[in-house]
């Protein structure tokens, strides 16, 4: 009997996700699945949606669910690790810690401060976990699924000799997305990929022995599709190839965007603080999946994701092989990376485990960018195991971000507050004196309710800002299938030609085209009609049009409030949308951004001049691909 330990299960949707790969294999259809997690209302919800995902897919396994790490790693045949030390309190720390001394970030997990001080507190644990699996399964496979990828894996394959591998979903869902670039099925395209976890680069890409990146460099020219990947599109057209993991994790990876202000940040759409609003979605998909798997309700069809975990395993049950990308010891595979670096690369699977491909030199321009993660990585792991306070200095000083931002003396200090700030959660650093002076001050063990408290008071003092209420109208869809513009002409364009200071008649229905399927599989057009109705905006004044419109691709919809002002007086509309946007205010348009995106709270801003009395604010939203809908804030009067 096969069985598999989920390790940090509470991450209850990639549990799920996981499951549901897993047991859609023959010979896992009867494993045994053993959930582990500190946090009990999250392991209760992670095995009760597994429970869902057996009965949906078809499959008998047994499944446990357990507090003891060593009762789930006891006889496991592999291990997977999905495990966050700290949670969102201790992410704070790694933002509002640096955000003092002038120093913000996108995502925080990889690199920089954020990344290794999230490397330092799983320190513990992971070397720990290792210790127990050499005693309790030491045959065992390690699947990691925990970031920062690279420096976590060298706290594995330093601190023990398991078998291990890191994964990530970002070279294949990268893959894909670039194929859609250039229209182009991924089946039928060859591709080589190589470097760090979340800085690995594309060496090639064919089709039939013919080189695909010129496409790609068109269609870089189509202004929708730079704008969908501004970053990551930059970097391509300097380094001269595609980086793996999204615009918002490289912009902090490197010098260019962040420390060079406010205008180049709004230029490359830079979401600063996104992984800490991407922490309060998560608590609210929490909350939903909490309230279904308590139900009845069965779980709706599983689909297979693209995670290479369920391959992995297959490959070492059956023998089959299968080429994966795996986190490993370079050991060579990049001849001009360290030896000693966890490179991202092919990774052969068989029987006998996962052995890295050999991929030779990569082009100097792509180590220069890897180059300093790398020298961190090093400095975190003997600083971890040497307790050497100084190489936490000296990995923080040659991340590209921090050193473009704060001199020596003020990185120093940054580290030293943020070491005393988490105390004895990190492994003793100062087991090893060195001549390397610190700051000289001390700094109290911060208390991670305060920073949440205060967090959440400037959350809920911005919520206010955002127009909540609004009537909306749509869809009207392309008459161009795989085109669309905020040019699009619609009938209730005209009505905005006629209408004085932007007046709206929210009674008023229009006619559109409708396909509608008939017998023989053939679709037929018709026509419908639609009108206004009521919507009220969710969290950071989001108007989910997926929810209130329905998912409708390569189309244009329209929202309409009413704002009142006490006074006449200047404001600033804060504006995000998925796809691009229109405004209009008292029938004149005061901002529009053509755009491929994804929605992201104050992206755009317009000033404008309210007039004393009501206000009226029309937006008209166009979508590409996959979901859409918008938000907007008014700034308050300053009297």
């Amino acid at each position: 009997m096969i069985k598999i330990a989920m390790i940090g299960a509470g991450s209850v949707v990639f549990s799920r996700n996981l499951t549901g790969d897993i047991l859609q294999i023959p010979e896992f259809k009867d494993c045994t699945i053993t959930y582990m997690d500190v946090d009990k209302e999250r392991l209760d919800v992670a095995g009760a949606l597994c429970r869902k995902v057996a009965t949906a897919v078809g499959a008998t396994p047994t499944i446990e669910t357990t507090m003891d790490r060593r009762k789930a790693l006891k006889g496991a045949d592999f291990v997977i690790n999905m495990v966050q030390i700290g949670g969102f309190n201790s992410t704070l720390v790694d933002f509002e810690i640096p955000r003092k001394y002038g120093l913000n970030f996108t995502i925080a997990d990889t690199t920089g401060p954020g990344g290794l001080f999230r490397a330092l507190r799983t320190f513990p644990m992971l070397s720990g976990m290792v210790k127990d699996m050499m005693e309790l399964c030491p045959r065992a496979f390690l699947l990691n699924y925990s970031n920062p990828m690279s420096m976590n894996m060298q706290t594995v394959f330093r601190t023990s000799d398991i078998r291990a591998v890191g994964l990530c979903h970002s070279v294949q869902g990268t893959f894909d997305q670039l194929m859609r670039y250039i229209d182009e099925d991924p089946a039928k395209v060859t591709f080589a990929c190589a470097g760090i976890n979340h800085m690995a680069f594309y060496t090639r890409l064919e089709k039939d022995g013919v080189d695909l990146y010129p496409r790609l460099f068109k269609a870089m020219e189509d202004p929708k599709i730079f704008t969908s990947n501004k970053v990551r599109f930059e970097l391509m057209k300097r380094l001269g190839h595609f980086v793996t993991e999204s615009s918002e994790h490289n912009a902090e990876y490197n010098a260019f965007f962040i420390p060079h202000g406010k205008e180049q940040i709004a230029k490359f759409g830079v979401p600063i603080d996104e992984y800490l609003r991407r922490c309060d979605g998560i608590v609210d998909e929490f909350e939903r999946l909490r309230v279904f798997a308590r139900s009845k309700e069965p779980m709706p069809a599983v689909c297979k994701s693209h995670e290479y975990c369920s391959i992995i395993m297959t490959s070492i049950v059956t023998g089959r092989p299968s080429v994966i990308y795996g986190n490993l010891p370079n050991g060579g595979t990049i001849s001009n990376l360290p030896r000693t670096a966890i490179v991202e690369a092919p990774t052969l699977v068989d029987r006998t485990g996962l052995h890295h491909v050999q991929v030779g030199e990569l082009p100097p321009q792509l180590i220069g960018y890897m180059q300093p993660h790398v020298t961190q990585h090093e400095l975190f792991i003997r600083a971890a195991m040497e307790g050497r306070r100084d190489h936490v200095y000296q990995a923080c000083m040659f991340d590209p971000l921090t050193a473009a931002t704060l001199p020596m003396d003020k990185i120093t200090e940054m580290c030293d507050e943020m070491i005393a700030a988490y105390g004895n959660e990190l492994p003793k650093l100062d087991a090893k004196k060195s001549l390397v002076p610190t700051s000289g001050k001390k700094f109290p063990k911060v208390d991670s309710r305060t920073l949440r408290a205060s967090w959440e008071k400037t959350q809920a003092a911005s919520e206010k800002t955002y127009i909540q209420e609004w009537h909306v109208l749509g869809a009207f869809p392309s008459s161009t299938p795989g085109k669309i513009s905020l040019d699009l002409p619609t009938p209730f364009e005209a009505d905005i030609a006629k209408a004085k200071a932007g007046a709206i008649d929210l009674s008023k229905t229009y006619a559109i085209k409708q396909a509608s399927a008939q017998a023989g599989g053939k679709a037929k057009a018709g026509e419908a009609r639609i009108g206004w109705k009521p919507v009220t905006a969710g969290k950071k004044g989001f108007v989910n049009f997926d929810d209130c419109i329905g998912r409708s691709e390569w189309a244009a919809a329209y929202a309409y409030t009413e704002v009142e002002s006490i006074h006449a007086r200047d404001a600033v509309l804060s504006l995000g949308s998925d796809d691009g946007i229109r405004v209009w205010l008292n029938g004149e348009v005061v901002h529009q951004n053509e755009t491929g995106r994804g929605y992201t709270p104050d992206s755009d801003t317009a000033t404008v001049k309210l007039k004393a009395g009501m206000n009226r604010i029309l937006v008209k939203v166009d979508n590409y691909l996959a979901g859409w809908g918008f938000g907007m804030g008014v700034s308050e009067a300053n009297f």
